[in-house]
Order: C-alpha cells, then structure tokens, then sequence
C-alpha cells in the first residue's frame, strides 16, 4: 500500500520555510557578493531581492544542490544584463529636450535598427563557432535542455558541455558587444 500524495499546501508550507531559511542565510552574502560588483549601493538590496525572484520564478530547479552558488550564478546573469544592456536603455530612454528636433529618425526606428544590427552580429558569430560548441549552445538555449540531457544526446561529458557553453558565450560576447 503506498501513502496518498503529500498535500499541496503543506508542500507549500515547506518550500515556503525552505525559502525563508535560504534567504536568511544567503541573502548577507549575495549582497555582499553584490556590492563588489555595484557602484550604487543603494541598489544592492533591490539586486538581491531580484535574485530571490528569479530564484522562485525559475522552473526545475526547486532546490539546488548548493543554492549558494546558484544564487550567485542568477545574481551573476541579472548583473551581467545590467551593466551590458543599461547603455542601451539609457540611450533610449533619454532624448535631451534640445536635440529632440534634430533627431532624423523616430527613436523606435533607431530601436528596430539597433536590435536588426544586433541579432545580425549574433547570427555571424554564432556562425563562427565551431560546429559542436554551436550545437552545445542551440541546445542548451534554443532546445532548453539540461547539461546532463546536452551530454547524451551528443556522448560528451557534461565538463565538456559547460567547456562549450563558456566558449561559446565568452565568444559571442566578445563579437556582439565589440563588433560594430
């Protein structure tokens, strides 16, 4: 005879001490973690804050293995988008009142222009890659799949799927964000 599942609200209630736990413990750290890496110490708690959200929000993962270091990759990504893409959006955001007039485009052209010249830097290089460091990247960001799933399905190890992987970003980061 097996036991009836366990009950949703007292799943809840576990992962809810669970997270209250986590973020006691981790929250100190990530932020000290984040205060290395932010000029404006003011956004540190919003940063660690984001992180915990996108830690609950993310899918599989429910409980990391070590959510320290998971914490950190996610506070990693969300600092990595912040100073690559903040020029961006400050650029767009801001249109100096005087220079208005002057301007030969509309601002949502010079978007569309940005973001066509972006995605053709992407495809060129992602082009570049050796083919199996491109394989290991379209599977892991454009299938979704798991390190571990990327590993089978080519008969590689998952140390040589996270080798790929940092190739593969280091590289199209050096050719989309310095190529003009």
């Amino acid at each position: 005879m097996s036991e009836p599942p366990p009950d949703s609200a007292v799943l809840q209630e576990t992962n809810d001490r669970w997270l209250d736990r986590l973020f006691r413990t981790e929250a100190p750290r990530l932020a000290r973690f984040i205060r290395r890496a932010v000029r404006n110490q003011d956004e540190v708690h919003d940063l660690v804050q984001e992180t915990f959200v996108k830690l609950v929000a993310s899918p599989p993962p429910a409980r990391p293995h070590t959510p320290d270091a998971y914490l950190r990759q996610i506070a990693k990504g969300i600092l990595w988008c912040r100073t690559h893409r903040a020029p961006l959006r400050a650029k767009a955001i801001h249109v100096p009142i005087d220079e208005a007039p002057d301007l030969a485009t509309a601002p949502e052209q010079e978007w569309m222009i940005d973001a066509a010249d972006f995605m053709r830097r992407y495809e060129q290089a992602l082009s570049e890659l050796p083919a199996l460091t491109r394989e290991v990247f379209r599977l892991s960001r454009q299938q979704d799949l798991t390190y571990s799933q990327i590993s089978k399905e080519l008969g590689i190890t998952v140390r040589a799927v996270e080798l790929h992987m940092k190739k593969a970003l280091r590289y199209l980061d050096h050719r989309v964000n310095t190529d003009g």
